[in-house]
């Protein structure tokens, strides 16, 4: 699977966050806030499977700000209390975890490309190609 940049993994992030906290507020997670916890874990979780490591470490700080901000406090107003600190440790221990697990598996799972010398469909360098310069070119350069 293609991993998607950064620059686009993250703003994706924040949106599905602000999607998980909209469901989650809608659903009534205000009362439980632990529905709130696991969807914000599942949002860390697929920005790490799809993007990279800064885009799902960076959705993990937006998520749990979210979840304070809307579940935990009211109307985006952060409420610093034992839940939220609580909730800060599962998510950020959720995102370095995955993080971690998805850079093994990526490693794994490369093609080891010094083992595959001799094979035609490794991929290669291309070489360089001398450049072709039109008639007018070679007056300007005095070649």
């Amino acid at each position: 699977m293609r991993r998607i940049s950064g620059g686009f993994g993250f703003p994706l992030g924040v949106l599905l966050g602000i999607a998980a906290t909209a469901l989650a507020v809608a659903t009534g997670a205000t009362g439980h806030p632990v529905l709130s916890v696991i969807a914000m874990v599942a949002v860390v979780n697929v920005i790490a499977l799809i993007s990279t490591w800064r885009a799902a470490l960076a959705t993990a700080v937006v998520c749990w700000l979210l979840h304070d901000g809307f579940v935990l406090g009211r109307y985006g107003e952060l409420a610093l209390v034992g839940q939220a600190g609580h909730d800060a440790l599962v998510i950020g221990l959720d995102a370095l975890g995955v993080v971690v697990l998805v850079s093994t598996l990526r490693a794994a799972l490369a093609p080891m490309l010094h083992l595959r010398e001799g094979d035609p469909s490794a991929p290669r360098v291309p070489v360089q190609r001398q450049p072709v310069f039109t008639q007018s070119q070679r007056r300007m350069t005095g070649s």
